[in-house]
């Protein structure tokens, strides 16, 4: 017999398993499916925003946000300019090869089923709802919540303008500062902060002609440079492509969009965590009346919808806009940056790519 659900998540990461366990604490009998396993190493800035630091308080054991390094600075160095950004709320510095463990082993707990190492080949429309198909066995679910990233081939990515490559790695260094920093070059930046234990995370998004390994990154801005030559790896580094962005889409053939699935936050402005996890949840909630029977699917996607670009999409567009400040002339860039000095200047840039505090 097919095996049976009110909600399916497909995608294991910050997105999924926010919305896993929203679901599940409503009272829904929700179904977890990741195609990879557990623990591992994604390309990611491991920035948890302040503002994302209480959803995640009540999503995984407190101790995990408790002895996480504390990021209240952020500093830009771009050609000859320097910025810096006070961080306020402080963010958290949350690896994800610990973050994504701790958020599957509570979407467990909470009494989803998990399960690993399940690759979605394909969801369709069905009379029960949705039928999804895995290697050897149908799913039926009422509804489905797709966070299983940006070229997963669940959805359509539509139109795409610019691609761009992720790479990270983990290195030790010996006096490691308590900033988060951001190095910006032609063709890309790279941004580093301390993860606890003498390491840092190095984290760049790149386009393709520029680099494909972090050693050419670092050689592409001279104060990166200088600061990296001293570092020792940690492991090997991970890579990702392609990173692209779009305009953000809520739900596709009945599925409800979730994460870098619905649209892809530019990492620097470190509310990408942030986002993922509020989405995810956003997407369980708005789905409850329809799994009461109290409205049609078509209105459930159309609550999310409504909630995700009041609350969401703000953040992804003053990021793009910022992002275009790296386009201008250097002079042009220098002016820009230097304005970032401003005090209330500073914390409008911040706040303005944050996700915004309410409820759908």
């Amino acid at each position: 017999m097919n095996q049976r659900c009110d909600v399916a998540v497909i995608g294991g990461g910050p997105a999924g398993t926010s919305a896993a366990i929203t679901a599940a604490r409503l009272g829904f009998k929700v179904l977890l499916l990741e195609a990879g396993s557990f623990p591992r190493h994604k390309v990611c800035g491991e920035f948890v925003s302040g503002e994302a630091l209480s959803i995640l308080a009540d999503l995984i054991p407190q101790e995990q946000i408790t002895h996480a390094p504390r990021i209240g600075t952020a500093r830009i160095f771009l050609d000859h300019a320097r910025a810096t950004l006070p961080v306020s709320p402080a963010a958290a510095s949350i690896s994800r090869y610990n973050l994504d463990v701790a958020l599957w082993n509570s979407a467990a707990s909470a009494g989803c089923v998990v399960r690993n190492r399940n690759r979605v080949k394909r969801v369709e429309k069905s009379q029960n709802g949705f039928a999804i198909n895995l290697d050897s066995e149908e799913i039926i679910a009422r509804a489905v919540i797709n966070a299983s990233g940006r070229w997963s081939g669940l959805s359509t990515p539509g139109p795409v303008q610019e691609q761009w490559i992720g790479l990270k790695g983990h290195f030790w260094e010996t006096h490691w500062s308590e900033f988060c920093d951001l190095y910006f070059f032609e063709g890309g930046y790279c941004g580093v902060q301390p993860i606890g234990n003498g390491m840092v995370n190095a984290a760049a998004m790149v386009r393709p002609g520029v680099a494909k390994t972090l050693s050419t990154v670092f050689a592409l801005n001279r104060d990166l440079y200088h600061r990296s030559r001293s570092w020792a790896p940690v492991g090997d580094p991970v890579s990702t492509a392609p990173l692209f962005f779009r305009a953000p889409t809520t739900s596709e053939n009945g599925m409800l969009l979730a994460g870098d699935a619905a649209a892809f936050l530019d990492p620097f402005a470190g509310d990408g965590i942030s986002i993922a996890l509020h989405s995810g949840s956003l997407a369980a909630k708005a789905l409850a009346p329809f799994l009461r029977s109290e409205c049609t699917v078509q209105d459930a996607a159309l609550q999310y919808d409504r909630a995700y670009r009041r609350l969401i999409q703000p953040a992804l567009v003053n990021a793009s806009r910022l992002r275009t400040l790296q386009s201008l002339p250097s002079t042009m860039r220098a002016a820009a940056i230097a304005c970032l000095n401003i005090p209330f200047l500073a914390r409008a840039a911040v706040k303005s790519t944050r996700v915004r505090a309410g409820h759908p």
